[in-house]
């Protein structure tokens, strides 16, 4: 046997005037929740008292100063990480490579007694690498740079000691020349050869003197 549904009967239903109280109910229950509770709690406002009465005031206004502090903190490291970002633009920027890469290579004998520089041309940043070597004995060697126009005693030395050879790389701190002087200090004549690769407009042998 089927079971016979039987629509609802209308005077079941709400009314409208029904419905409408229902709903103005439920937005003034809301308005007053809003009012005691959710701004005091969330935003610390209250305009009613309330919500200070409850503890919810407080509350809320704890919140609102955490978000407060905290907007306040990424502010000020994305204004240190732009700063950052423009220094490091600055020092790549003046540390840019004045030049073409090139290659260079110079020989030269030392008598006993005698010293002979070597230098390289280079702009702040300008960077080489580098060898030299004497086959065997060892002499004197200064790595060191001048200012361009700075006087004969007026330099800045990088490395010194004794040795038959070294290499490594180089980068001149500031404009002028830059490279070794050496002096053969053994009872034989000493040749030695050094080359470079990198970052420079000239590099060639200065000069020599005795004694």
């Amino acid at each position: 046997m089927t079971e016979e549904v039987r629509p609802p009967v209308a005077a079941h239903l709400p009314s409208l005037r029904q419905l409408n109280r229902a709903t103005a109910i439920a937005a003034g229950v809301a308005a007053v929740l809003l009012a005691t509770v959710i701004l005091p709690a969330e935003y610390g406002v209250d305009p009613t008292g309330v919500g200070r009465v409850l503890g919810l005031t407080e509350m809320g206004e704890t919140k609102r100063e955490a978000a407060a502090a905290a907007a306040a903190e990424e502010s000020s490291v994305e204004e240190g990480v732009a700063a950052n970002d423009g220094d490091i633009l600055m020092e790549e920027q003046e540390a840019a490579p004045s030049g073409p890469a090139r290659n260079g290579e110079v020989q030269l004998t030392l008598q006993p007694g005698e010293g002979t520089e070597v230098k390289a041309t280079m702009q702040p940043g300008d960077e080489i690498r580098y060898s030299w070597s004497t086959g065997g004995p060892r002499v004197n060697f200064e790595l060191h740079g001048e200012e361009i126009g700075a006087s004969g005693s007026d330099y800045t030395s990088y490395e010194k000691g004794t040795s038959a050879g070294e290499s490594g790389t180089f980068r001149a701190p500031f404009a002028g020349t830059h490279g070794w002087f050496w002096r053969n200090r053994t009872a034989a004549p000493v040749t030695i050869t050094v080359r470079a690769e990198g970052i420079f407009s000239k590099f060639e042998q200065i000069g020599d003197s005795g004694g």
